[in-house]
């Protein structure tokens, strides 16, 4: 609508980007000994603290307040205020994110997997981040949760072609990340911004 690209904090320019150079680097490396078979199949090498990861995770979490809603450069005047609102979409993104990936890998193994959780939560957190600002709350929730699900997926289609993405980096930032941009034309209300 003559607008052009729009990206409130980075899905695209931070995070999509930087999962593709990954993706590069992930390639040019190769797998891990011990990751796949001779037959192709993936061995799954599981992390070895998975306590100190979801709390790595948290961290992260707490920091992209910082990241999303401190992309405003105020918090009063100027259209400022719509700090709250990013605050909350961030929220609910990060919590789409994890629901769905917990529902996904419950219904593929029978029992949630708490290091895809963690990348989910992750997943919603990068998708939410370009539209933040643009969205409803209502709608965020659906933004991170496509973000999850991306991210489930992506960890698959990795395996399949034999992709070795040890903490998920991938997944979560190229895939979610893309899902993310995306999200902004799709669902921007037009209530902040110009356009």
């Amino acid at each position: 609508l003559g607008v052009g690209y729009v990206d409130f904090a980075g899905s695209g320019v931070v995070h999509c980007i930087g999962g593709f150079c990954g993706l590069a680097g992930a390639m040019v490396l190769g797998p891990r000994l011990g990751k796949y078979n001779r037959d192709g199949t993936a061995n799954a090498i599981p992390g070895h603290n998975i306590p100190l990861a979801l709390l790595g995770v948290i961290i992260l979490g707490f920091g992209w307040f910082g990241f999303n809603a401190g992309s405003t450069f105020g918090a009063a005047g100027a259209g400022n205020l719509r700090i709250g609102v990013i605050a909350v979409t961030t929220l609910l993104g990060s919590a789409g994110g994890a629901l769905s990936a917990m529902l996904y890998m419950y219904w593929r193994s029978g029992k949630p997997d708490p290091s895809m959780i963690g990348n989910g939560f992750l997943a919603g957190l990068v998708a939410i981040t370009g539209s933040a600002a643009f969205i409803s709350p209502s709608v965020a929730v659906l933004v991170g949760a496509v973000g999850g699900l991306i991210m489930c997926w992506s960890v698959a289609f990795l395996d399949v072609v034999r992709v070795d993405d040890p903490v998920g980096a991938v997944a979560v930032h190229a895939g979610a990340g893309l899902w993310g941009v995306l999200a902004v034309g799709m669902f921007a209300d037009g209530t902040y911004g110009a356009g």
